[in-house]
């Protein structure tokens, strides 16, 4: 048995993009992120956020690596997220799955595309 933790929809800006227009400025990105624990989760019988992941300081940690950060390609955008996390729980054992979603692409009738790096 796993037991998971959904970072749904999360919202964040950075420069992302390969044409012209797209490397000018930030544009809003949507990052799903899903970490699976081991069989037997201490946080589930303790109650105390430090036997867990804080998703709040996971995510702040997020944006202070993607603050200035720029990607011509949503593939390396999904990397450099996914080793934040690894950095961020000290690649500890936790299996992880990343998807980052890009919208309002510059292509005809497409509305979004997504890339996404899992450990399963």
């Amino acid at each position: 048995m796993y037991r998971q933790l959904n970072i749904n929809n999360y919202k964040t800006y950075f420069v992302l993009g390969n044409n012209e227009n797209e490397k000018t400025e930030k544009r809003e990105v949507i990052i799903n992120i899903s970490l699976r624990f081991s069989d037997r989760n201490a946080s589930c019988y303790s109650d105390d956020l430090k036997d867990t992941v804080c998703y709040s300081g996971l995510l702040t940690f997020l944006e202070s690596k993607l603050r200035n950060s720029r990607f011509n390609l949503i593939e390396k955008a999904t990397q450099f997220i996914y080793e934040a996390i690894c950095e961020y729980t000290n690649d500890s054992g936790i299996q992880k799955r990343v998807e980052v979603v890009k919208e309002n692409l510059p292509v005809k009738d497409l509305s979004s595309a997504s890339f996404v790096i899992s450990d399963w």
